[in-house]
């Protein structure tokens, strides 16, 4: 609950820094997807929400968050220019022709969850071939190994999308689907909170990589750029620390 409650008042504090610029930049967010986004009526807080503001501050930069139907329609609304930046986002070739990239300013480890445990694998192919079913997050990057697996169409078959984590959970659980492809944290956490005992984190990794923010280019050129790169640099202490108040949060610790 303390938890919650320091998110509250450091974003409303920002908030009000916020009303000091002439420029608000909009970031969109897709659905909750806690302990990295989440929002009621009148706040937003979570670990992404707060190193966004946390940079932006820093940058000299004011922002205001943005609810979007979807993960996958953020990309959609940035090309149009509805948005400003998107956190969360995972570098790839194609991304990056629509879109400025940030220094990484957190990692992030796709893992998979499962109520049964197989035997060790060297790559995901194995479980594919092996006629396995899987759920994951639409629009989400999980990796050049998956996208690849993803380009045959039996193995497509068996790859089903679903936007709520929660379902996602809910269908392994139930044993509808045998993986889920999910955030370790995000995983962890609904782990935890829903209770579900019986769902195992597989040893394998899917996907390990840098996360970043996808910055609108009409919005932001080259100097803007290098304004919130150097704010992550410069914040690096303070973002390890956020990130670890909730995955020690998420883990139980005190």
């Amino acid at each position: 609950m303390k938890l919650f409650i320091f998110c509250a008042l450091f974003i409303s504090c920002l908030g009000w820094a916020n009303t000091q610029c002439a420029t608000t930049y909009k970031v969109g967010v897709g659905t909750l997807w806690p302990p990295y986004v989440m929002y009621d009526d009148t706040s937003y807080s979570g670990l992404d929400v707060e190193i966004s503001e946390a940079v932006f501050l820093h940058a000299g930069f004011c922002i205001e968050f943005v609810k979007l139907p979807s993960s996958a329609r953020g990309i959609v609304e940035l090309q149009k220019g509805e948005i400003d930046v998107l956190p969360s986002a995972s570098y790839n070739k194609e991304r990056a022709e629509i879109a400025h990239f940030s220094k990484g300013y957190r990692r992030e480890r796709m893992r998979l969850f499962t109520h049964q445990m197989t035997a060790p694998i060297t790559n995901l192919t194995e479980l594919f071939a092996a006629e396995y079913t899987f759920t994951a997050n639409p629009g989400a990057y999980y990796g050049e190994e998956l996208a690849q697996i993803l380009t045959i169409k039996w193995y497509e078959q068996r790859f089903f999308e679903v936007a709520s984590v929660t379902q996602r959970m809910e269908l392994v659980k139930r044993g509808r689907v045998d993986f889920l492809i999910e955030d370790e944290i995000s995983g962890l956490y609904f782990k935890r909170l829903l209770g579900y005992k019986n769902i195992l984190l597989h040893e394998y990794v899917v996907n390990d990589n840098a996360i970043h923010f996808m910055l609108n280019r009409q919005s932001f050129d080259y100097d803007k750029v290098l304004k919130i790169n150097n704010a992550i640099k410069a914040l690096n202490p303070e973002l390890r620390r956020i990130e670890a108040k909730y995955t020690e949060w998420i883990k139980g610790k005190p």
